[in-house]
Order: C-alpha cells, then structure tokens, then sequence
C-alpha cells in the first residue's frame, strides 16, 4: 500500500516538475493539452458535427509557434494537425467501446496504402542509419504522410449514411467559397494571391491545387444533382473561382486545369458533355476577348529566354524555356544522376535536395520501388473511382465519383511540377473527399438491399401452410 502511495507521490511530483518546464519554455503546451482534452470529448459524442469542423480547420486554421528548436527554428503546429491526432483518437475510443465495428474499415485502397507507407518508412528509416536523413527530420515528414491517411482512415470509419455524405459537402463547398472570397480580396494587394494563413509570401501553387480539385468536385455534382435554388449560386462560385485561380500565376493549375475540366466532359453522359463543351467555347472566346494582360505575360515567360548567371536555357523541339522552367529542369537531370547511386529505395524523405516535381521527389527519395508502388496507388484510385461511378445509380454518388475523379487527374498533372501530394492543404481535403468515394458502395448497398426485403415469399409459405392445414383438416373430418 505504502509503495504504491509513494510511486503515485512520484509520479505527481515528476508530472508537475514536467509541466513547470513545459510551462516555461513553450507557453501554449498546457493551453493546448487543455484544448485536446475538450476537443476529444467534443469528437467522441458529436462526432458529426467534429468532422465539420475539421472540414473547416484544414483550409483556414492558422499556424501556432510553440517554441524553437534552433535559432533560426520554430516547431510550428497547425490548428488542423491537433484536430486530426485528437478526433482520430477519440474515434478509435469510440470503436473500442462499440460491437461490430472495425478499427480500420475495409476499403479498394488498404492495401495500396499500406504498400506505399512500408516503402516510405523502410526508405527512410535506412537513410537514417547510412546517414542520409536526419532522424528527427525524417520522423516528422513520415508523420505527416501518415497524418494524410489518418484522415482517410478517419472519414472511412465515421462515414455511415447519405446525410453524412451531404452534410460534409456542404462544408467542403462553404469553405471552397470562402476561400475564393479572401483570395479575390486580395488582389488589389498583392503580387500573388494564396490561402487564409499562409506564410509571408504566402504560396500561390497550393491555392490554385485545390481550386483545381474542389472545381472538380464542383463540376461533378453541379451535372448530376438536382440542386433547385442552390444550382445557379454554386454554378456562379464555379465561375467566380476562375478570378483567384487566375490571380495566383500558377503554372502548374493553370496546366491541372485543362485535364480536369476534359476528364469532367470525357466522362459524363452526352447531353452534359454538351453543355461542358459549350462551357468550354464560351470560356476560349472571353479569354481571347477580354485577354487578360498579367495571365498572359506569365503564359509568356515559360517560353520566353533570358540569360541569368548560373541558368543555361534549355530547349526543347526548337522552344527555348524561360529561367524558372529551365531552372526546374536542370535540377531534375541533376537529382535523376543522383537517384542512378541509390536506385531501388532511394535516400529517404528529406534525403535528397527539395526539387519542385513530386514524382521526381517521390523517385529520388523512395527510388524505383517507392515510384511503382506510388504510381500504383494513383492508379487504384482512378480505376476504382471510375467504377464507383459507372455502377453507382444515386446522383450526388455519380456527382461526387466524377468531381473526384476530374479533380484527381488534375492534381497528377499538377504534380509534375509542384510536390501536391505533400502539401497539407491539398491532401487533408483530397484524403478525405476519396475516403467519401471509395465508401459509396457500402452506403448504396443498404439503399439496394432494402426492397429485397422477402415479404413476397412469406406470404406464399403462409398460403401454402395454411392449405396444407386446410387439407389435413379435411382428411381428419
């Protein structure tokens, strides 16, 4: 009894001692173990209504800084961050304590996933030990790709019924409109426009990825679900969106743009693909008309040549590229050289120098084994989601598969010259959005499972039992 009593005084004592230099050195800890406390508790009875707010939080939660790990150093944490770690936790208490529900739920996707994330960790981990990563560095960057499928996971195992599934998009499209207002605002002030809270400077790229998915999704319910009075609303947030994106200078989602929108129109039905073809016209002939100068000029410096020191141009089928794309190049020949030394799992993450190409990270860092087994997790999801939306028969199923999908393509051309399948504020909305797809299946299969309901048949044995008592009846008499 004494021992006890002593341990628990000792454990006390080191708590406290523990939260005093918590305390001290890094202010926001215990506020924020505070807030998880509440948060979890919030998460485990309105689950609903967390998942809304994580909605929320992944495109406008700011950043906190809770101290440094060097002098030129912060740990920096996002509000969205602490939201996903404390809601997965909670979600898995909730599991815990319910019959007949798995910790994680079977999806088309497991066991890409899991593929992937073994390369990623084997990768990384054996560049820590030859030297190549360092640890606390590379611990952090798995997280983060693990954080990407915790949310998968999350929206996978919460996801129940259509009223989730509408509830969540409208959140998703509140959020995408009030991400285009602040961008459109602006504009007037700044060189290039970005998400709420981004960094000094801000980050242009990552903006324009996400317009190019929720566009996507945009597109896909606007040409499959009857939205009455919300039709011409959402169809003027889709025009709307097109100022800000064009504000960014986004080479990249300028590119993602054009196979989004042709993915929308190569896979909906003919008299949709009309109007998208129509769409698609109008929207050649006021860019011609109008022809907006700062969009233009930006176009026209891919392709313009200027010498700067340390900048050979680079030309390709007599096209001579500008600095910035001959410089993207030249650092690709070079990491490719570099990959040729470690070949079949790369350097890890962090291992090698930043290059703005997420292929090429992704080869370089986990090499030829990380690539395919990549590569093959995209192409998981573009078959499935193909599928999901030929077989599916409800509307906003079929609106939400092809916005996807549309959405899905343009991020992988995006992603040839920008790393979006690292980028949080890309992939927290992406993870999720596929984790509502790939569930499609499961939430249609009660809807087709109902009227099968077999009334007809016992009917029919009841008519049979009570001849069958009729006719001994009449034997007996």
């Amino acid at each position: 009894m004494h021992k006890s009593v002593n341990s628990a005084v000792l454990g006390v004592v080191f708590l406290c001692l523990f939260m005093g230099m918590a305390v001290s050195s890094v202010p926001l800890v215990p506020l924020l173990v505070v807030a998880s406390i509440f948060l979890f508790i919030f998460a485990f009875v309105y689950t609903d209504s967390a998942m809304v707010l994580l909605i929320f939080a992944m495109l406008l939660s700011p950043e906190l800084a809770l101290g440094a790990i060097s002098k030129q150093k912060d740990i920096m944490v996002r509000i969205d961050d602490l939201l996903i770690i404390v809601f997965f936790l909670a979600w898995l208490a909730r599991t815990a304590l319910t019959k007949n529900r798995r910790f994680i739920r079977k999806s088309p996707l497991n066991r890409s996933i899991l593929f992937y994330s073994c390369i990623v960790v084997f990768s990384t981990t054996k560049g820590m030990i030859i030297g190549n990563v360092v640890p606390l560095k590379g611990v952090f960057f798995m997280l983060k790709y693990i954080e990407y499928f915790m949310v998968f996971y999350l929206a996978t195992g919460i996801l129940r019924d259509k009223k989730q599934m509408e509830m969540y998009l409208k959140a998703f499209l509140i959020v995408f409109a009030i991400v285009n207002i602040y961008a459109f605002f602006q504009i007037a002030h700044t060189d290039r426009v970005s998400a709420p809270f981004q960094p000094r400077g801000g980050e242009p790229n990552t903006l324009g990825g996400y317009q190019v998915l929720m566009l996507g999704v945009l597109i896909g319910l606007l040409t499959h679900v009857r939205l009455g009075f919300w039709k011409w609303p959402l169809i003027g947030l889709a025009l709307f969106t097109l100022v800000p994106l064009g504000y960014t200078f986004s080479r990249a989602s300028y590119m993602a743009l054009i196979p989004m929108y042709l993915t929308s129109i190569l896979f909906n039905k003919f008299s949709t693909r009309t109007v998208l073809l129509g769409g698609l016209i109008l929207g050649i002939v006021l860019f011609i008309t109008f022809k907006p100068t700062e969009i233009i000029n930006r176009l026209n410096d891919t392709f313009t040549a200027e010498y700067q020191e340390g900048i050979p141009p680079v030309k390709i089928l007599d096209v001579t590229l500008g600095p910035s794309p001959s410089a993207r190049i030249w650092d690709w020949i070079e990491l490719f050289g570099a990959w040729k030394k470690q070949p079949f799992l790369g350097y890890g993450l962090t291992g090698a120098r930043f290059v703005d190409s997420q292929y090429i990270t992704v080869l370089v860092e986990t090499g030829l084994v990380g690539l395919v087994s990549f590569m093959l997790l995209l192409g998981v999801i573009f078959f499935r989601t193909v599928k999901i939306y030929r077989q599916s028969k409800d509307p906003l199923y079929k609106g939400l598969a092809i916005g996807f999908l549309a959405g899905h393509v343009g991020l992988m051309v995006h992603a040839l010259t920008a790393n979006t399948f690292i980028i949080i504020r890309i992939m927290e909305p992406y993870w999720f959005l596929a984790a509502m797809v790939m569930m499609v299946p499961q939430l249609e299969r009660p809807q087709a499972a109902a009227p099968a309901v077999p009334a007809p048949e016992k009917k029919q044995d009841y008519i049979r039992n009570t001849k069958f008592l009729l006719s001994s009846g009449k034997g007996l008499v």
